[in-house]
């Protein structure tokens, strides 16, 4: 907050202390996201509108509203391109109706591809100049060459294996008596015929659950447990971290993954400052990713050692944003502006 003549002003307000007008840039910010559950795409905008900064979002539901394909974004008129996300979900219109959970599946399967070949045409459409962040990239993330590359730069990381049978398993366990499972890819939001919702959340291995594990199963991720004193999350952006602790360990509900919130009791977070060595290590990984910006979760353990878990290219970073009044959202808007043009100097 800024003071002026005894008044407290909002970070809305100190812009107006001494405003820059875009609108006679020739070229436009165009921001590819979704049209639901996007609320750090829905505020950057809110300060691009302040900032009276030419730009357009063009989200994913939109290509189904498209007569012809001159109606996507015209690469002559853009300056700058943002890839925040692709769709929410496929419009109910176009949903199979179908009893067989096979057919069902693929022909779902099938519409998903047809999408993401007319989406991935923008990929093409606007010169690679012109991206902020890379598309293809952040949309094929390999977690498992991730967690190597971390260890390759010194970051610490938690024993990490991929098993297909339980025989493997019990034998790991002799090492690290307790185990958690997560997905090799992203975790997803399953939904029944019912309407109800689950998450898909790390999973402990321990001797009570070990009878419930099949034999035989898919390729899944095994790490070691590592006992934390906090969790960490950190959001990169123009070489900077922000960072956020969250007191997960508390809670038995969050111990294990803090994504499995507590609503009725929410974890603590506050504002957090990594160490040099973490953020140069930390760095150093994005840069070799080539990723401009990302959600990066760490673990600082009860030797207060820092583990490095994975990066999320596309992190809302609101919830950093917020509990640590780091104005992220204003952070972006500013940065997607200098990109779109180096000459101005943005307050």
């Amino acid at each position: 907050m800024l003071r002026k003549g005894g008044y407290t002003m909002s970070a809305f307000s100190a812009f107006r202390m001494n405003p820059f007008i875009y609108s006679t840039l020739e070229k436009k910010i165009l921001i590819l996201s979704q049209s639901y559950l996007e609320g750090t795409t829905d505020t950057v905008c809110m300060w691009l509108n302040f900032l009276q900064a030419p730009y357009q979002r063009f989200n994913g539901e939109d290509l189904f509203k498209l007569e012809n394909l001159n109606q996507l974004p015209n690469d002559d008129e853009v300056g700058l391109v943002w890839y925040r996300r692709k769709i929410a979900h496929m419009p109910v219109d176009f949903a199979t109706q179908n009893d067989s959970a096979h057919t069902h599946y693929t022909m779902n399967r099938f519409l998903i591809n047809e999408f993401d070949t007319l989406h991935s045409l923008l990929f093409y459409a606007i010169d690679k100049a012109k991206w902020f962040n890379d598309p293809v990239i952040e949309d094929h993330l390999n977690k498992l060459r991730v967690l190597q590359l971390a260890s390759k730069l010194g970051l610490k990381i938690p024993f990490t294996e991929v098993l297909t049978n339980k025989k493997s398993l019990i034998k790991l366990q002799q090492a690290y008596p307790v185990l958690i499972v997560k997905p090799l890819s992203d975790c997803i939001m399953l939904e029944d015929d019912d309407g109800n919702r689950f998450k898909m959340l790390t999973q402990v291995i321990d001797q009570e659950n070990m009878d419930l594990i099949p034999e035989q199963f898919f390729p899944s991720m095994v790490q070691e447990r590592v006992e934390k004193t906090l969790e960490i999350r950190s959001f990169y952006l123009d070489e900077c971290f922000y960072s956020m602790a969250i007191f997960s360990q508390g809670n038995s509900k969050t111990t294990s993954d803090f994504r499995n919130y507590d609503k009725d009791h929410p974890n603590r977070t506050v504002p957090y400052k990594l160490p040099a060595d973490i953020a140069s290590k930390l760095q150093q990984l994005m840069q070799r990713l080539n990723l401009k910006t990302g959600s990066i979760d760490l673990i600082l353990d009860q030797n207060r050692d820092y583990y490095f878990l994975e990066i999320n290219p596309a992190g809302q970073f609101g919830m950093v944003s917020y509990p640590c009044n780091y104005y992220l959202e204003k952070k972006m808007a500013t940065t997607l502006l200098k990109k779109l043009d180096n000459e101005k100097e943005i307050c």
